[in-house]
């Protein structure tokens, strides 16, 4: 739909962009990035005429920009900038008919039905129609560009492009507005062409992008080319992360400062740590907040936290919302929520083990409470029971040490292993199949480090990492299961 081949151009003799060559497909959202200075506004300008072409083309529509008149351009291309200025005083009504100026015929310009339907339509869909005979002037800033949109798309244009149009906006109004856009590209195949700050609202929203610096293209593709961090860096000069969002299937970014790194007292790793712990509760809080990986009943995926909990239930505790209960206890000890991994256990919190690994590589802290009466064997062809007996084997590791997210489930593998390992060594049965367990059926495990020192990348058993860990883990189950079959058998 546009087409730009060897775009040349700047301010006076100053060549900002060049050479510079891309194409819009027709009914895609192409956004351009860059960081300041990089050309992203000269060639929005270059584009629209507003500044002369020192060399090169644009085409839209297969036809060359030059070529087409004022009124073609306008029937055919909308601009949407930060904020228009508007010095009359308009009322909204009267700034969205301003869009359709290129259709209106005749010396008078009058204004047809058509005109006026397509003016109703684009205030309805923007949600502008309540302001129809307000001032422009008097409106907030979300509503101006609300208004300004419903004047491009009365416009209804084959393309449209953005210069930043959302750079003043909070964020439920950048939403508000890129929604609308994204809905009016995909139901009326409109092209958007836009130059976008937020890199993270570009993913979620462009369909292709394109990285500038220093005049030139350096890549174009799917926004999942927002996942090459080094790229990034070079382009912005920042420490970068690329991560994915939770819930689709687009990339999304997080800035990394210069930070301090954390450091232990001369007691060594464990003296990070202070523990709390009555016959409720074990609450594990560290000095700093760690990086983490559980699949506790809050707090679970990946996060950071700096509050660690086991909580004791009854036997017969009713589960019917758990995530609600460890919520409420946590706030009746003025627990932060948000900074915690909860788990829950129907065995004894006094029969916790707390063993540690000091080591000038990979210290480590491992707290565990254990039961097997809910041993399984996930092996067996058995259809799962409900869960009446008391056991459960809850996991807390904490490494002095710089995990990737890769390493962190490598952990996660390592110290599973080590629990089976136990468990098959004392040899623990499935009382439903008679054979040999493989875990308990309420398992819950938390691996969460400093994250200070050189990055890892692997944790798993053939690894130093993974070996300390795993040795840390066998010995403090193999003692907390031990303190449960003692405590059983007096039963």
């Amino acid at each position: 739909m546009i087409k730009v081949e060897r775009l040349s151009g700047g301010y006076g003799k100053e060549q900002v962009v060049d050479n510079v060559s891309f194409e819009v497909r027709k009914g895609e959202f192409f956004a351009l990035l860059g960081p300041n200075g990089s050309g992203k506004s000269t060639i929005f300008k270059l584009i629209t005429g507003v500044l002369p072409r020192l060399g090169g083309e644009v085409e839209l529509d297969g036809k060359s920009m030059t070529a087409l008149s004022m009124t073609e351009k306008a029937r055919m291309l909308a601009v949407l900038t930060q904020e228009e200025k508007v010095f009359f005083d308009f009322t909204v009504e009267e700034i969205v008919m301003l869009g359709r100026y290129p259709h209106q015929r005749g010396f008078l310009k009058s204004i047809s039905s058509e005109d006026q339907a397509a003016v109703e339509r684009s205030m309805s869909i923007c949600k502008v129609e309540l302001y129809r005979y307000k001032p422009f002037i008097e409106l907030s800033g979300g509503e101006k560009q609300r208004v300004l949109l419903a004047k491009a798309l009365a416009q209804e244009p084959q393309v449209l492009l953005l210069d930043e149009p959302t750079n003043h906006l909070d964020i439920r109004h950048t939403f508000d507005m890129l929604n609308l856009l994204k809905e009016w590209q995909q139901t009326n195949e409109l092209t958007v062409f836009a130059i976008l700050h937020d890199l993270n609202v570009a993913s979620l929203y462009a369909d292709r992008v394109a990285l500038l610096k220093d005049g030139q293209i350096i890549e174009i593709g799917s926004v999942h080319i927002l996942r090459k961090e080094k790229q990034l860096e070079e382009v912005y000069g920042v420490r970068v992360n690329s991560g994915s969002h939770p819930e689709i299937a687009k990339p999304q970014l997080f800035l990394s400062p210069n930070t301090e790194e954390i450091s232990t007292s001369d007691g060594g790793f464990s003296t990070m740590f202070e523990l709390n712990r009555d016959e409720n509760v074990i609450h594990l809080r560290s000095r700093h907040s760690l990086r983490t990986i559980s699949n506790g009943v809050i707090g679970e995926g990946l996060s950071w936290a700096k509050h660690f909990c086991n909580f004791h239930v009854d036997k017969n505790y009713n589960c019917s919302d758990p995530q609600q209960d460890i919520r409420n206890w946590l706030e009746e000890r003025g627990i932060p929520v948000e900074e915690t991994i909860g788990m829950m256990t129907a065995v004894q919190l006094e029969d916790m083990v707390m063993l540690t690994h000091e080591a000038n590589d990979y210290s480590c802290l491992a707290v565990i409470t254990a039961g097997v009466g809910n041993a399984v064997d996930i092996s067996a062809e058995a259809e799962p029971e409900i869960i009446r007996r008391i056991g459960t084997i809850n996991t807390m590791l904490f490494i002095d040490g710089h995990l990737t997210d890769g390493a962190l489930v490598n952990a996660m593998l390592s110290a599973t292993e080590a629990k089976t390992k136990v468990i098959h060594d004392m040899h623990i049965i499935d009382k439903l199949t008679g054979t040999i367990a493989t875990g308990t059926s309420t398992d819950s495990l938390l691996i969460a480090c400093t994250q200070r020192g050189i990055p890892t990348p692997y944790a798993g058993s053939g690894t130093v990492v993974g070996k300390r860990l795993g040795q840390l883990i066998y010995q403090a189950t193999k003692q907390a299961i031990g303190k449960y079959q003692k405590r059983t058998a007096k039963v």
